[in-house]
């Protein structure tokens, strides 16, 4: 895959960024769309900075909205479109992810005008809060690269 988000340049690159157990991506028109990986197969969640068809979700003010687990009974995190930010509201040490015109936002980190080539996964964030830059696909993720 080869795309910008906020100013980094992914060539070559299976998912873009992994916040979590999500794949997230960008298209040309600024709009985010978020796959959860742990899901077996990857289950699209947003798709277009809106909630994907027959994933359960929970309004929230203006555009915002909460992704539920596939009960319905847990919120997972929430979306805002307008701000491209996702606020995790279950796994207590998933930073905030923000995708702006000029950069990526994850917690404290700020990543500005990189680029990021060859590599399974451009920047990844754990659920416990590590990060990394240009890593291989989590175990049991390489089919989706394929």
């Amino acid at each position: 895959m080869n795309l910008k988000m906020g100013s980094h340049i992914f060539n070559d690159v299976t998912i873009p960024l992994l916040w979590g157990s999500r794949a997230v991506v960008q298209d040309t028109a600024g709009r985010l769309s978020v796959i959860d990986l742990s899901a077996q197969p990857g289950r699209l969640e947003i798709l277009g900075d809106k909630v994907a068809p027959g994933v359960p979700f929970a309004p929230r003010l203006h555009d915002d909205f909460a992704i539920l687990s596939a009960s319905g009974r847990e919120e997972l995190y929430s979306y805002s479109p307008r701000e491209k930010r996702l606020v995790s509201l279950k796994w207590r040490f998933l930073p905030n992810c923000e995708i702006l015109p000029g950069k990526i936002i994850l917690g404290t980190n700020t990543f500005m005008g990189g680029s990021i080539s060859g590599f399974g996964v451009g920047i990844g964030v754990s659920e416990d809060g590590s990060m990394f830059m240009g890593g291989p696909l989590p175990p049991g993720l390489a089919a989706v690269g394929t």
